[in-house]
């Protein structure tokens, strides 16, 4: 197993250690031949990372970028190390893997150089890892049914059934977001959801669960808004925003809003660690970061490129900064997933 260290833990001790990074500046020739394999989530998600930073990317280094995607990305990456075998060079992780992998010892250990930390939010470097974006589970809703202003503008609201009566869904397949908000539901602040009392989450949740209909993939969750088979509900908001986008009577409210990060992370047996290091400092660059939340719904991880952000962009993405939301404790989740995932199941099922 890997040494994994907390990020509370590298923030106060390495964060202020971090240079300016250098290696955008190697020579280009060495690098022409070079191909990264990324593997991504697919769809507009990695349609919106090649048009904002692959292709960018290449064309600034002459390094290709081939594009995969997988689902259970930690478990596939796991099989490949154990057998030696190298298919990708950088992977995706949400906080919970990226933590989880470097505790694992799945990762390559970031060049010191590779990004300023003053240039990024704090939450967002991790040793073995850059947070490229932050996107949110949020409250969501049906227009037509709940016009803004009149809609559930926290998790107290959405759990009133009578105030706002209507089908909802949430995440079926994890414990994860769905304990947050019920906690804050009944009334505990986000800076103190941590840690949080599962006790009390289940109890809430029995509440609402007669008019849930769970969904069990980012794909379902917003096929069952588009069709109107729910009118409130929580999950990715970048899903409804972009339907939102296409016209759909749908939109979300930011207010307590869960938060996540997406990391880059090179893999700890892959042949091209350098032009791995060259291609996260690049996707960490603030132009980048600020021209992809105009494509795809994700805020930037870049203090920079929020600045950049006109005002429209800004309200169809999260903040780190943003008052009244939760960013997600990934320590807290891999001391306890497991076992409430066995109790979750039951809840479910009964």
């Amino acid at each position: 197993m890997g040494t994994f260290v907390s990020r509370r833990d590298f923030l106060k001790t390495t964060g202020a250690a971090l240079g300016v990074a250098e290696t955008l500046a190697r020579p280009r020739g060495a690098a022409a031949a070079e191909e990264l394999v990324v593997v991504g989530w697919g769809g507009a998600h990695e349609e919106s990372l090649k048009k904002a930073v692959y292709d960018p990317f290449t064309a600034a280094t002459g390094i290709q970028i081939k594009q995969v995607s997988a689902t259970n990305q930690l478990a596939m990456l796991k099989a490949q190390i154990q057998s030696n075998n190298a298919e990708w060079d950088i992977i995706q992780p949400g906080s919970a893997w990226l933590w989880r992998g470097a505790a694992d010892g799945l990762y390559e250990k970031l060049d010191g150089g590779v990004v300023k930390a003053a240039d990024m939010y704090a939450p967002a470097v991790h040793p073995y890892g850059i947070a490229f974006e932050v996107y949110a589970v949020d409250i969501a809703y049906n227009t037509k049914r709940f016009p803004t202003g009149n809609h559930p503008k926290t998790w107290a609201e959405l759990w009133d059934l009578k105030r706002f009566p209507g089908r909802r869904t949430g995440p079926g397949w994890t414990p994860r977001d769905n304990f947050e908000a019920a906690v804050m539901a009944a009334g505990v602040p986000p800076a103190k959801v941590y840690p949080i009392d599962p006790k009390l989450a289940f109890s809430k949740l029995a509440d609402i669960k007669p008019q849930m209909t769970w969904w069990q993939s980012g794909a379902q969750f917003a096929q069952f808004f588009a069709d109107e088979e729910v009118q409130l509900g929580y999950g990715w908001g970048a899903r409804v925003v972009v339907l939102a986008r296409e016209g759909k009577p749908l939109a979300v409210e930011v207010n307590q809003a869960i938060l996540d990060q997406t990391f880059y992370a090179v893999s700890k047996i892959s042949k091209h660690k350098d032009a791995a290091m060259k291609f996260i400092a690049f996707a960490s660059q603030a132009k980048p970061q600020a021209e992809r939340p105009v494509i795809y719904p994700h805020g930037p991880t870049n203090r920079a490129a929020w600045a950049q952000l006109d005002a429209k962009a800004k309200r169809e993405v999260v903040n780190y900064d943003m008052p009244s939301v939760l960013l997600r404790n990934p320590e807290w989740w891999m001391d306890n997933e497991a076992p409430l995932l066995e109790h979750w199941k039951k809840f479910l099922a009964t």
